[in-house]
């Protein structure tokens, strides 16, 4: 890692700060399709907002350009100072991989892998110590309730066992974003609830901005703030909307 990166990560404050972002595809007839349209959002430290709208709305990809996994089209995103918008690809990789964590509708586990290994892989790609990434991958299954299951498969836990381990491995890193899509998707409304509530108390202890994107009202709920994505633009308290 550059001196320079190190040195943008190491004095960043924990917020998000989005200000006219714009994103837009191009269409197979030759039109364009705006998807974002001049939205800006501000998040503190320890913060939820919950982003919720139509399916094909946009949330996804708000994710997504916020995260660094598409870029915009105009406007900035800046996590704690660090600017996405305006980073390189290699920058963005780094970043990611020690500042946010993703959880996705889908669990993307390693099926053949012990609970305690999936959680355990971000720090090990990242180059940390075996004892110390299983230290912490032990910590967090204990935190989520999993402490009990720590050495078996991932393959042979439940589909709430399994997003509970995906949601220990998004924070084993302390990130300072947490993007979160469609989080509870899969599962029952009673285990939704569960880990939803889970995710959200973590995020909070750990003082992780969370940008959740759902359909689940009830998770919605428990966030600081529930907006609305609607026509390319976010709706909702304490929002600055570009024209």
């Amino acid at each position: 890692m550059s001196d320079n990166l190190k040195s943008r990560i190491s004095n960043l404050k924990s917020e998000i700060e989005i200000e006219g972002l714009h994103k837009s595809f191009r269409e197979p007839a030759g039109g364009v399709l705006e998807v974002l349209r001049g939205i800006s959002l501000k998040l503190n430290a320890g913060e939820a907002a919950a982003v919720v709208g139509a399916s094909g709305a946009g949330k996804t990809t708000l994710l997504h350009v916020v995260g660094g996994l598409e870029a915009a089209d105009g406007g900035s995103v800046k996590v704690a100072g660090f600017d996405v918008t305006r980073s390189t690809p290699s920058e963005l990789v780094r970043w990611r991989g020690r500042e946010v964590g993703f959880v996705f509708q889908f669990h993307h586990l390693l099926a053949d892998l012990s609970a305690e290994e999936n959680v355990a892989l971000p720090l090990l790609v990242a180059r940390a110590g075996r004892r110390e990434a299983l230290t912490r991958s032990r910590e967090l299954l204990e935190k989520v309730g999993l402490g009990a299951r720590l050495k078996h498969a991932a393959g042979e836990l439940s589909g709430g066992e399994q997003q509970r381990v995906a949601v220990a491995r998004a924070l084993v890193a302390r990130p300072r974003l947490v993007l979160a899509d469609e989080p509870t998707g899969n599962l029952d409304p009673q285990r939704g609830a569960e880990v939803g509530a889970l995710l959200l108390s973590l995020c909070q202890e750990a003082r992780a901005c969370a940008l959740v994107a759902t359909h689940n009202e009830n998770l919605a709920s428990l966030c600081d703030r529930r907006l609305v994505l609607r026509e390319g633009r976010l709706e909702g308290s304490g929002m600055t909307i570009d024209a």
